[in-house]
């Protein structure tokens, strides 16, 4: 059976790849990952948006929090 690639898994999986516990980023940084969405997404034409909501889920589920509100990001696990 194929694996399942959701944005969730596979941002969680680039975040933890590209950044260590502790570690801050930004939006830009994450901006990067844009081309390799579009190879596992190529209908999606907001993946930009699509980014910053799976950042707030990865909020959520605490592996990264929030630093300030011009798109400061670190990671927490």
């Amino acid at each position: 059976m194929p694996r399942v690639v959701t944005w969730n898994s596979e941002l969680r999986r680039l975040v933890t790849a590209t950044w260590r516990i502790g570690q801050a980023f930004t939006l830009e940084d994450v901006y990067q990952f844009d081309g390799h969405f579009a190879h596992l997404y190529p209908e999606n034409a907001h993946r930009l948006d699509k980014l910053r909501q799976t950042l707030q889920h990865l909020r959520n589920e605490g592996l990264v929090e929030f630093l300030d509100d011009h798109g400061r990001y670190r990671r927490l696990k």
